[in-house]
């Protein structure tokens, strides 16, 4: 078995934990995959790791938060590899595995005791003004319509299954899958939704209304967000990793991925047992 390792720097100070890691793999009889960005730290030095493109293994362990997650979601051509985390982290709503159990962790994957979970995710397309696609992605968590850094009021026009529905004046609109619900939609008032549940969620950022309403529509629907007159290049940010300008009168269409993405799982299902103190813990201050 090939498991690739995405370790990031700043959580992972000196790669010492993927180092840790490749010498578990190694340990039970697997071969550590790391690309060329590692070539030169002391994870490639390790004999028996191999530097393949990560798009080869059977599966990847990512090493930091939630951030690091989805920059490993977002390699190229790594839509279809599996992956696991490692919380190096803070918080981590997607990272399951403690570092101190690092080495039961890998005796389970290597053994075959976990299963896979798949998980919806999102496509974007921008259109322009004159209907031309201008760029596309797409989202495990969250597609975020915002004024990007002008402080002026952005209006968006609501659209789902091509019923109008409202016009929302404020900072942006988040559209955001199950699994993106305890992200930026959470800080913005949105539900907290388990991951495996199939619906979209559509949630305004600050809205300048007398109400503030979320919307949770069925996974097949397609959103349709239009931007009003507005003077200024509105910003589109797929999960945080892909950021796209568009000016007045572009829309931006969000509708489930064709692709689900595979994460691995080890252990019982935890989420709501582990909200409350994965919520508290964003509050500390340190």
């Amino acid at each position: 078995m090939q498991i690739g390792i995405y370790s990031n720097p700043e959580k992972d100070h000196g790669y010492v934990t993927a180092v840790r890691l490749a010498e578990i793999i190694l340990r039970h009889g697997s071969t550590p995959v790391v690309d060329k960005r590692y070539q030169d730290t002391a994870i490639a030095e390790l004999t028996g790791v191999i530097i393949a493109d990560f798009a080869d293994a059977d599966m990847i362990i990512c090493l930091g938060g939630d951030g690091t997650f989805l920059s490993a979601v977002h390699l190229p051509n790594c839509q279809h590899v599996p992956m696991i985390g490692v919380n190096l982290g803070s918080v981590g709503f997607l990272p399951e595995i403690l570092p101190d159990a690092l080495e039961a962790a890998v005796a389970m994957i290597v053994d075959g005791k976990y299963r896979i979970e798949e998980r919806m995710m999102l496509e974007a397309e921008c259109f322009s003004p004159d209907d031309e696609l201008i760029e596309s992605g797409f989202a495990l968590n969250d597609v975020v319509i915002s004024r990007g850094r002008h402080s002026r009021i952005l209006t968006l026009d609501l659209k789902i299954n091509g019923v109008e529905v409202e016009r929302i004046p404020g900072d942006g609109v988040i559209v955001s899958s199950p699994t993106g619900s305890t992200a930026y939609s959470l800080s913005a008032g949105g539900p907290i939704v388990h991951p495996n549940l199939q619906l979209i969620m559509i949630n305004p950022i600050c809205p300048h209304t007398l109400h503030n309403r979320s919307y949770l529509t069925d996974a097949d629907s397609e959103v349709v967000i239009t931007i009003c007159d507005y003077p200024c290049h509105t910003l589109v940010a797929i999960d945080g990793r892909q950021e796209i300008e568009v000016a007045s009168g572009s829309r931006i269409v969000v509708r489930r991925s064709r692709s689900n993405f595979s994460i691995i799982r080890l252990y019982d299902d935890q989420f709501f047992a582990t909200i409350p103190q994965k919520i508290h813990a964003r509050g500390n201050i340190r």
